[in-house]
């Protein structure tokens, strides 16, 4: 394994949520793994998730993994703050309970005083989060593991 500085980041914006879009790319999402805890009138709800993120911070600029054919995955919460609603496209909380998604990217959208943050996952599902403004924290947790699989995108063509 490779030198571990864990990762915790905080993203307020479009900008901020770019990055941590980039490091949560293909990310495996247990769908028990995620929780909406509404709030109340005064107070917006929370979103939180357990991805086991891919490091793609570990492969160079060649995109060569730093050591020979190993890469990393790593525990990381995921927690979007200021929630006000949830909306699930694709996606079936009970009856796809044991099943994994795969995180393509996340992308925050503002506009007149409402924002929104798309995840988008793999087999056209989706999850919408209506939020006043981006807040999100990601954070590693744990020793990462190895792994020999790279995830891989077709060529856009």
């Amino acid at each position: 394994m490779t030198d571990f500085r864990p990762l915790k980041l905080r993203g307020e914006d479009a900008e901020d949520m770019a990055v941590i879009a980039a490091c949560l790319q293909d990310a495996v999402v247990p769908v028990e793994d995620m929780l909406f805890r509404p709030g109340s009138e005064n107070a917006p709800g929370e979103f939180v998730m357990v991805a086991q993120r891919f490091r793609w911070e570990m492969l160079g600029l060649d995109e060569k993994p730093v050591e020979g054919d190993r890469y990393e995955r790593v525990l990381c919460g995921i927690t979007f703050q200021g929630v006000h609603r949830t909306r699930l496209s694709g996606i079936d909380r009970k009856g796809d309970r044991d099943g994994l998604l795969s995180l393509l990217t996340l992308v925050a959208t503002e506009e007149q005083g409402a924002a929104r943050i798309d995840l988008v996952f793999a087999g056209d599902k989706a999850i919408r989060l209506e939020v006043a403004r981006p807040d999100c924290t990601l954070e590693d947790y744990g020793l990462p593991w190895p792994t020999i699989f790279r995830p891989r995108h077709p060529a856009a063509g």
